[in-house]
């Protein structure tokens, strides 16, 4: 039977010899090395993102809408907060701010750090405009 390892797993656990990471390894630890605690979920389809759920919204991380492909595979990173809707029969899928877009051109793990870094200064800036508090 072969071995089919949990996302949590991929993304925490040490690899065995000659497997490789998924792309949304490095981005987890990054983030987590800044105090970030995003969490994995699953977008639907068999593919997964990066969490981060706030009082008032969510921001998602992915690469393509996917977190568990190869990191040899990696395009850039797309960060987006998307707003707590306001009633549930306004649910405005529209009211969605891009956080962080890579642009293609940087390594994986420029792309790793540079997806971090601004989502370290994103979420400073909200704590200090809206007080929220990170949970890990």
């Amino acid at each position: 039977m072969p071995f089919t390892r949990t996302i949590e797993s991929a993304l925490t656990d040490p690899l065995p010899e000659g497997e490789a990471p998924i792309a949304g390894r490095a981005a987890y630890q990054a983030l987590r090395e800044r105090g970030l605690p995003f969490v994995p979920v699953h977008t639907g389809g068999g593919c997964f993102a990066l969490s981060l759920a706030l009082p008032n919204g969510e921001v998602l991380v992915a690469d393509d809408g996917q977190i568990a492909h190869d990191a040899a595979d990696h395009g850039a990173w797309l960060a987006c907060f998307y707003a707590a809707p306001s009633s549930p029969y306004d649910a405005d899928e529209d009211d969605v701010t891009e956080v962080y877009l890579g642009d293609g051109t940087l390594s994986f793990a420029d792309d790793c750090t540079a997806l971090a870094d601004a989502l370290a200064r994103w979420a400073a800036a909200r704590h200090a405009d809206t007080g929220f508090v990170l949970a890990s």
